[in-house]
């Protein structure tokens, strides 16, 4: 659905939409690096997922930016990952992929993480911003990959995939037979005896 199909109180919502999720997602970057800076082994992970988070914020923002002014928005285009063997040497490295697994955040944050999932949902869930969400793809897909972080992606459905193809196999020609012939019988053998002498 296109923006201009929105109507003029989905649109009008975009805006707060966007303000009101701001304060969850900070409070979010707040909690990882309280809770991170003391455990070595998610440490690493501070900087990627504060920017992911960042990243994340103000793709929404523009997107609720465009939809209140009534433009499309911008087609999806999947990102291309450079060669790094084509990278120059003093190209700084690539920060450490985050984990993909579901509700991975929650159970590095058992408890407090589970409170900003919940005021995520709740506010994604009120009639008017399900709906917008709901009319608008590209916001479901901005938001997907956090949702899905905090164990709570399953309830936006993924774009459906083309049906495969299945390549039949050819017809026989008539009056073969695929079985195959009957194997014949075994000749029975016969016990050899040694006469001694």
């Amino acid at each position: 659905m296109t923006a201009t199909a929105l109507s003029s109180e989905l649109r009008a919502l975009a805006p707060s939409l966007a303000l009101r999720l701001a304060p969850i997602l900070a409070g979010l970057q707040a909690l990882i690096a309280a809770r991170w800076l003391k455990r070595p082994a998610y440490t690493p992970l501070i900087c990627p997922l504060w920017a992911y988070i960042s990243r994340t914020l103000r793709r929404f923002e523009r997107l609720m930016a465009r939809l209140a002014a009534g433009r499309a928005p911008r087609p999806h285009r999947p990102s291309k990952r450079p060669d790094r063997a084509r990278q120059h040497p003093l190209t700084p490295p690539p920060l450490i992929p985050l984990p993909r697994s579901p509700a991975w955040l929650i159970r590095a944050i058992p408890n407090e993480a589970a409170c900003f999932a919940s005021q995520l949902e709740t506010l994604l869930a009120e009639p008017g911003h399900a709906a917008l969400l709901a009319a608008s793809p590209a916001a479901q897909r901005i938001l997907r990959t956090l949702r899905r972080a905090l164990g709570t992606g399953a309830a936006l459905p993924r774009r459906p995939r083309p049906p495969r193809c299945v390549p039949t196999p050819p017809a026989e020609p008539a009056g073969l037979t695929t079985t195959p012939p009957p194997a014949a019988p075994r000749r029975a053998r016969t016990a050899r005896f040694s006469l001694a002498r």
